[in-house]
This record gives structure tokens, sequence and C-alpha cells, in this order.
């Protein structure tokens, strides 16, 4: 029988009496009791939409700034000037936002500096070195564009392949090839690379291609600095380290990444061919910026982006970085105590944005969803499987907003769900090694004046 103090104006009762409130009638629940609580909150340890900034959810109500508005074009600069600070942009280089994801960014950029003597070519003009899902996401992105690409394929868990991408660029004589592209951080397989190491490459062998970096799971989640790294294009999102809500593609380009944009621009003006892109074309794109500062097309919601950057330099970049080192390190002191093995297959590579969990010999895809199932019904965690791989196993991600306090109630909603799904391992010794670390690395907080996480 309803409970005659829920209002039937609030819709509550209505679907709680025609079952629409059930509970999951996923296989494993099935004779097991559940009970109503409305006021659970999911930790979300997913790769993204990462755990958020409070800042951003108590000010998600903010209108954005209109795109044609008096003084809209200074606001829209500004936000993007300050993110350009954030990733050390260098000096004359430019801040792009797409409305989209990082997968917008991430076409932009793929579909760049084409030129006239790519039509009715063969012409290899782009490398992608892939060692998970999202960078073999950004090798077909390439491919499905028309672009002559080099896929250079690594192994889940390893490093970048440079050793494959140096022998390719040794034999590119004549500099055909415009772009080395490559992840930051591999957010499939939890491994973390070195794009220096890429600008190094090219310094040795005087090779002129762009280096153009994946850091959708990186950028504020891990130091990420284009100066230092040498990177030419650095592709981001708005919903993993930033700790906004999605929306928003961003795109920083190097001085000589906007040169090159520039001329191939006009070698393909002067030849009579078209772009290949329309909204997703950088040198449109910075023509609209440089002339009017404002977008082609509608934008997304700046407003909130700005909250998310002002969430990051109230806490500090570094120590942004800090907290998510840290929330690794509570889950990996917990999955290898517990038994497991990371998929990253060097530790110094493994990243502190996501910890990738093989699962046990014999145990598959089945398993893999039963224990994400367990945490969530059971245990209000979130989690992810590993994409493209349906057998590997789990990640538990640190990008975002999540705090020590939440990776360690994580790590053991995975444990204790990994021992009801029947996984051989010890759950006890992984909760204990999470509790220890999780003693060592966290710090008392320091909340803002006159903001609770209830917003008063």
């Amino acid at each position: 029988m309803t409970n005659e103090l829920i209002s039937p104006l609030s819709g509550l009762r209505r679907l709680i009496e025609t079952n629409q409130m059930e509970a999951s009638d996923v296989d494993f629940i099935n004779n097991k009791d559940a009970v109503w609580s409305p006021h659970n909150k999911i930790i979300n340890v997913t790769p993204g939409p990462a755990f958020g900034s409070e800042l951003v959810t108590q000010f998600s109500s903010n209108q954005t700034r209109g795109m044609r508005g008096p003084g809209v074009a200074k606001f829209f600069a500004t936000v993007r000037e300050e993110y350009g600070k954030m990733v050390d942009l260098q000096e004359g280089g430019k801040a792009l936002f797409y409305t989209g994801s990082g997968t917008s960014a991430t076409e932009a950029a793929a579909g760049s500096c084409r030129t006239p003597d790519e039509e009715n070519s063969d012409k290899k003009v782009i490398v992608t070195m892939e060692i998970g899902c999202f960078s073999n996401a950004m090798g077909n992105c390439v491919e499905n564009l028309g672009r002559g690409v080099i896929r250079l394929e690594g192994e889940l868990g390893d490093d970048l392949p440079l050793d494959k991408c140096k022998a390719v660029l040794e034999k590119d004589t004549d500099h055909n090839i415009k772009m080395v592209m490559a992840p930051h951080n591999e957010t499939g397989a939890g491994v973390t690379t070195n794009p220096k190491r890429i600008r190094d490459l090219l310094h040795e062998l005087n090779h002129p291609a762009l280096v153009v970096i994946d850091g959708i799971s990186s950028i504020g989640s891990m130091p990420c600095s284009m100066k230092d790294m040498g990177i030419d294009m650095l592709v981001g999102c708005s919903q993993k380290g930033i700790m906004g809500t999605p929306g928003i593609g961003m795109i920083t380009l190097s001085p000589k990444a906007v040169q090159r944009i520039q001329e191939s621009g006009q070698q393909m003006k002067d030849a009579g061919l078209k772009k290949g892109q329309h909204y997703l074309n950088l040198g449109k794109m910075i023509e609209a910026m440089d002339t009017l500062g404002l977008h082609i097309e509608t934008p997304s919601n700046y407003a909130q982006f700005a909250v998310a950057l002002d969430s990051i330099a109230i806490e500090g970049i570094d120590r942004v970085c800090d907290r998510h080192r840290e929330c690794s390190e509570v889950y990996r002191a917990a999955v290898q105590a517990a038994g497991f093995d990371l998929v990253a297959k060097d530790l110094s590579t493994a990243s502190n944005a996501v910890t990738a969990i093989k699962a046990p010999k014999g145990h598959g895809e089945k398993d893999i969803q039963e224990v994400l199932h367990i945490m969530y019904f059971k245990h209000a965690v979130e989690a992810a499987a590993i994409p493209g791989y349906p057998d590997m196993g789990w990640r538990l991600c640190a990008t975002g907003g999540i705090q020590p306090q939440h990776a360690l109630m994580a790590s053991i909603a995975f444990l204790k769900a990994a021992d009801e799904a029947g996984l051989p391992i010890d759950s006890e010794k992984g909760i204990t090694a999470a509790s220890k670390k999780y003693a060592k690395v966290v710090q008392y907080h320091r909340p803002l004046p006159g903001i609770d996480v209830y917003g008063r």
C-alpha cells in the first residue's frame, strides 16, 4: 500500500503504484532483499562524465551567456585564455572550444593541415600510436576522414610503440607525414605516456611533423604542460579532469600548429579545393576567434566551464594532481594486495587517473559484468569495464572531484563485489591494504567559507 504521506502532486505516488520504481530485474539480484533508499548518492568512479566539482553542481543553474550579446566575446576569450594558462599553452598559441566532446576536438585535429597533394593520392600523412580502445578510436577517426594513416599498434598495457614510430619517420625522407598522434593517458588501459619523447624523436630526426596529443583524461588529472612536452595540438574535454559538465571539446594549438593550419588552408583555397570540414574546420574557427571572437555556431556553456576552472584554481592544480595520484594509490594498494593484476605492465606507466584491473584467469565478461552490477545495485558505486576488450577487466577512475574517501569506499565495494561474484581473491587483505594507504594520504579538508555541501 502506498504511504499516504507521499504527495500525489510530486508524481512519486503514481510511479510507485504503477510499478515504475521496482527493484532491478538483473539476474544476480533475484531472490535478494532490496530496500527503498531515495537518499542514496552514487559514487561515480567511471572515466566520465567524472565525479564533478561541488561548485559546478551548485552553480549548474547559471545561465550561459548569449552567443551574440554585448561583451560576450570578451567573456568567451577570457575563459579560453584561463584554460590556456592551465595547460601551459605556448605564447602566440590558440585555445579553441567546440560544442561537443573530446571526440569533436579529436576530429578537428585529425582533419586539419590537409593539402592539395593528398587529393587522389594514397600518401600517408598521419601516424597514430595506439595502445588501447581510445587511441584505437583516434586512428579510426583519421581513417574515417579518408586520410592516409599509418596505425602503429602496441600491446594493451604497454607504453607507446616509439621504436615503430622512429622506423616510420626515418623512411619519410620527403616529410609527407604531417602529424604524429598519441594519447597522454590511455583511458582504456590505464597507461600514462610521456609526449616529450615524441617531440625528442622528431628533433632527433629533424622531422617537421606536429605532435598531436589526446589529453582527454589527463588534463586536470596529472601534470600536462604543452611547453614542457613540446605539444602542438592538445585535445581535451570538459567532463573529466576539468570537473565540469559534458558539452565542450577543447583544442589548444601551438603557434607552429596555427601557422601550419593557416598555410594548408591557403593552399587548398589556391587550388580551388574544399577544406574537407565545415564546423570542425580549425582554420574557420581560428578566423572566427580572430575577427569577432565568437563561435561559428552555438557555443556550449562557458559559465559552467568557468566555474570548473575556478574549482581547480581554488584547490590548486598541483594539489588536484596529487589528489588523483593519492586516490589511484588507494586503488592500486587494494587490488594488488587482493591478488589482482594491473593491465599496465610497468608500474612506472600506471595511470594516476585510471586504474585498469585484469580479471583473474578463467573469469570473463559474465563475471566482469556481475561485479559491476553488484557494485552499483548493492554498494551504490558505479565503475566501468575495459572497452573493446570484454573479457579483460575493470576500471576504477580518479578523474574529476574524487577524494581519497571515495577511492577507499569504491575499493571496498569492488573487492566485496568480486568476493560475492565468486572471484578467487582475498578481499579482506585488499581492504586492509587500502585502509592503510588511505590513512597515509588522507588530509584535513577546509570547506569554502559560506558554502557547505548543501550550497548554504
